[in-house]
């Protein structure tokens, strides 16, 4: 199975793309464009790479799967895994996720990814009183944030050998009255990223009800959490993958769609010819070059799980 998160849907032979300048441009031997390496590169990779099948007598099924929604809830990928399995029947399955890894590295597991919104409530006043202040919501989340590095701190006791630490990052604050400036905050929202281990997902609950007694909030995911996965990297299709590419085998700093297919059964891993680097800027680009190299790759996989 192959597969990736797709906007829109590209298909053809690599000397046949046109494209208009205002959508993308190829120089120097890249190509130019909104998601060119995350992951609209690998999609056409993966298409090209299946087609070239087409017609010829095989042992083994090939999916090609686009899936929407991997940057927020992954609900695309949820919803096909939950179809996949319950209505086709293997004995065994494999997925590649084509993700960006630069053809150097394949991703046999994540941290689980938790996005969770806390509320601080307070007293408000008239900000010409200091005191005031301490009596706030803003006062509350002053005196968390304060402590932000001792709760990263504390939850480095949740290591995993493979996927390493755990992070708490608070990546948005909402708070108070911006037309009474003189108004001190009564209410204050912080959104946070949380990235779990398997450990750490043990207690998350635990630790979260812990932390909000503490420091006084309340808090609701704001989408579904998604778990950790770790796939065995002595898995036969993994090793045929690594002697293929010549990559390492190593964990995701992030997150992406491979929990759900891993929930129902489908051992995954994350191997693409895009370039990390390159996600989510403006000028993103794909080299030419290792988008052909991720062709032939999967082509010489897909050629050698068709023997075993």
């Amino acid at each position: 199975m192959l597969t990736g998160h797709v906007d829109t849907v590209v298909s053809g032979h690599l000397a046949d793309w046109k494209f208009s300048p205002t959508d993308a441009r190829v120089e120097e031997g890249k190509l130019f464009g909104l998601g060119a390496s995350d992951m609209k590169g690998g999609d056409v990779g993966n298409l090209l790479a299946a087609a070239s099948f087409i017609g010829k007598d095989l042992s083994q099924d090939i999916w090609v799967v686009g899936t929407a929604n991997e940057e927020l809830d992954g609900k695309g990928s949820e919803d096909f895994a939950r179809y996949f399995s319950e209505n086709w029947s293997y004995d065994s399955a494999c997925c590649i996720i084509a993700e960006p890894t630069d053809l150097e590295k394949i991703y046999i597991g994540q941290r689980g990814n938790h996005f969770m919104k806390l509320h601080f409530s307070g007293k408000a006043g008239h900000a010409s009183v200091q005191e005031h202040f301490q009596q706030s919501a803003l006062g509350a989340v002053t005196y968390f944030l304060e402590n932000i590095e001792q709760i990263v701190e504390d939850l480095k006791i949740y290591k995993n050998s493979q996927l390493g630490l755990p992070t708490f990052v608070v990546t948005s604050i909402l708070s108070g009255d911006e037309n009474s400036p003189n108004k001190t905050a009564d209410f204050a929202e912080l959104v946070v990223d949380c990235r779990l281990t398997p450990e750490l997902e043990e207690v998350f609950e635990q630790v979260m009800s812990e932390l909000a007694v503490q420091y006084h909030f309340t808090h609701e995911d704001i989408v579904t959490p998604v778990l950790s996965t770790l796939t065995d990297n002595q898995a036969p299709f993994i090793q045929l993958l690594t002697n293929l590419s010549g990559a390492k085998t190593t964990a995701a700093s992030g997150s992406n769609d491979q929990g759900f297919f891993e929930n129902v059964g489908i051992r995954t891993v994350v191997f693409g010819p895009g370039q990390h680097e390159q996600c989510h800027i403006a000028n993103e680009s794909i080299i030419l070059e290792k988008l052909e190299e991720h062709i032939e790759i999967l082509q010489s996989f897909i050629k050698k799980m068709q023997e075993s």
